[in-house]
């Protein structure tokens, strides 16, 4: 259950975000802060009613620089390459560690889709407990797998839950491979070459390998690698940036982009009047499968 604070603490920032006027914020997540415990939630509001929500990512920001910006702007990306995926008519969603995502039930025409939810048992079954108190009923087109990736492999446990083998499919791993070994990275992104059609794509958060090994580490990178080791869920799994493309390649994979804090600025904050601090330790890689690649680039995916 550490692991559900986490996502939980996304959770926040992504509501409080939603809460900002239109022409400001960089999405609408109407369901974030309602995933949250009701203590939270009656907190939040009391907050909001006396004009103190800002203070509240304020505060992590002095604690954490970046991390609220990052957050932000990783998940303003992955909402456009979900939705460019959907436009182009792709057959399923898979959200690896989905964690409090609220994707599944707020990003338009998702519903016509057949999704997997796929996620460690103990924060799937919170999620659905929240789900069906705020839905009322599960949703039909959302198909929940559960899974320890450590212990378990995804090709023993997709196929019962429905996963179409060969079909394309958008797979969906935002914030989950810093926390799982190597070995169990590898195997998710060989089941992905293996088992999606040629044309289906991944996005997927890294944390640089520098941060990991330590070879790279600034003083703010310390008091993040001393958190997730304080609260029971240490990062061990990082990527060299220079090497995403040669790695990807060795596991059938090609990579279509990938985005950091300087594609964030300019992208994102910038058109909006936006300032804010972003964390450099972390990018978002888009990938397809290898003869899938040239037809993603030429596309609208990924083409920002």
């Amino acid at each position: 259950m550490k692991a559900s604070k986490l996502w939980l603490g996304t959770a926040v920032i992504r509501g409080i975000e939603s809460h900002r006027s239109p022409d400001e914020r960089l999405f609408e997540d109407r369901l974030a802060l309602a995933f949250l415990p009701s203590v939270w939630r009656r907190i939040i509001g009391l907050l909001r009613s006396v004009g103190l929500l800002d203070a509240v990512l304020a505060m992590r920001e002095r604690q954490y620089p970046g991390v609220v910006g990052n957050l932000l702007c990783r998940t303003r990306y992955i909402d456009d390459v979900l939705r460019e995926a959907l436009k182009a008519g792709f057959d399923q969603v898979v959200l690896l560690g989905a964690g409090f995502d609220s994707r599944p039930y707020r990003i338009p025409g998702i519903d016509q889709t057949r999704v997997f939810e796929v996620d460690h048992p103990a924060t799937q079954a919170r999620k659905r407990a929240r789900l069906q108190q705020i839905l009322g009923t599960l949703p039909s087109h959302v198909a929940f797998v559960p899974i320890d990736f450590d212990r378990q492999k995804l090709k023993d446990v997709m196929p019962a839950a429905g996963f179409s083998t060969g079909a394309r499919t958008f797979f969906l791993w935002e914030g989950v491979t810093q926390y799982i070994s190597a070995e169990a990275v590898d195997a998710t992104f060989e089941y992905v070459s293996r088992a999606a059609g040629n044309q289906s794509r991944i996005v997927f958060t890294y944390i640089r390998k520098g941060i990991i090994d330590g070879s790279s580490r600034s003083p703010q990178d310390e008091k993040l690698i001393s958190l997730t080791r304080r609260i029971g869920v240490p990062w061990v799994f990082g990527i060299d940036p220079n090497d995403v493309a040669e790695y990807l390649s060795a596991r059938g994979l090609e990579l279509v982009e990938e985005v950091g804090t300087s594609e964030y600025k300019v992208r994102y904050l910038e058109p909006l009047r936006r300032e804010m601090t972003v964390f450099e330790g972390e990018r978002v890689a888009l990938a397809t499968g290898a003869s899938g690649a040239r037809q993603a680039r030429s596309g609208t995916l990924g083409a920002k």
